[in-house]
């Protein structure tokens, strides 16, 4: 059984406690329109194309089989034609064309964290799945995580909450440490709206999993202008939270690099903010959490 995964980043300080090496699983069951990852929303793989690197040779556009590459596109490859046989990929010199997937074998991504186990134990580092959504790879976890703990690394899952309950239980919770759990629109037809999906049972797994005392989670909220940070979305996430007796969040500011991704995709944008949040922003959301304890913002 093989993961597909877009990236795996070491040297992470953001995404759990100390040094981690963030895994990105392809594949999400939402389709949010902010997506700051969009090479992971499928499972299908892709090819990115960065137009500032591509020396306009052509020599990839001569030994595709299928003339599936037409560089007088700004995203020259046709991917209805495409059948991703990567003979375009191998030739490009300057590494324009690249694969957005990857399979690994458990015991190929089991060595791949090993090389950083030195900064996880010197730092209380680990590893954290993300993606996408891991857990829609939820079976090779299964195989994989056992494998993981043998050697005493700390794991941390970063989930949109868009799974079935009994099969994260069943094959991943039992070897998690720590959860990072996004909520982003509370109200049901805009999270439809921007997310693709409603959020029923987001909210469902999230009140199963903060009853289970074996388990940290950690509520985390994006903070998209203008989708999430409305004063009413904020404050109905403050009283669930409240209600629920949460009392520590992370709050996750817009990040706009994202949307030089798409275009290397050959994607189009439906949300294209392109600056940060002010300072403005930050103290007004900061105003509404006045009560709660979040870090680094």
């Amino acid at each position: 059984m093989n993961a597909t995964i877009t990236n795996i980043k070491r040297n992470a300080l953001d995404d759990g406690p100390g040094i981690r090496t963030l895994i990105f699983f392809k594949g999400c069951p939402l389709n949010c329109v902010w997506c700051q990852n969009p090479e992971t929303k499928t499972m299908n793989q892709g090819i990115s194309f960065d137009i500032e690197v591509c020396i306009k040779c052509l020599e990839c556009q001569e030994t595709c089989p299928e003339n599936a590459i037409n560089h007088l596109n700004i995203y020259p490859i046709d991917l209805n034609a495409c059948y991703y046989c990567g003979k375009c990929v191998e030739i490009c010199k300057m590494e324009a064309l690249r694969f957005t997937a990857f399979e690994y074998k458990v015991e190929e991504l089991i060595n791949e964290i090993i090389k950083d186990k030195v900064f996880y134990d010197n730092s209380g580092g680990g590893i954290t799945l993300s993606g996408g959504e891991a857990m829609m790879q939820f079976r090779f976890l299964g195989k994989f995580l056992p494998e993981v703990k043998k050697h005493g690394i700390h794991v941390c899952l970063e989930t949109c909450g868009y799974f079935d309950f009994v099969n994260f239980k069943n094959f991943v919770l039992p070897y998690l440490d720590l959860v990072y759990y996004d909520l982003k629109i509370f109200e049901n037809s805009f999270h439809n709206k921007y997310c693709g999906t409603d959020n029923n049972l987001i909210l469902h797994n999230f009140e199963k999993l903060i009853k289970i005392n074996s388990i940290d989670v950690l509520p985390r909220i994006p903070l998209i202008p203008n989708i999430t940070t409305t004063k009413k979305n904020l404050t109905q996430w403050k009283s669930y939270l409240e209600n629920h007796n949460i009392t520590k969040l992370e709050l996750l500011p817009y990040n706009p690099l994202w949307i030089s991704k798409i275009s290397k995709l050959g994607q189009s944008v439906s949300y294209n903010r392109t600056t940060w949040l002010t300072k403005q922003e930050k103290d007004e959301i900061k105003s509404i959490f006045s009560k709660f304890e979040f870090k680094n913002f």
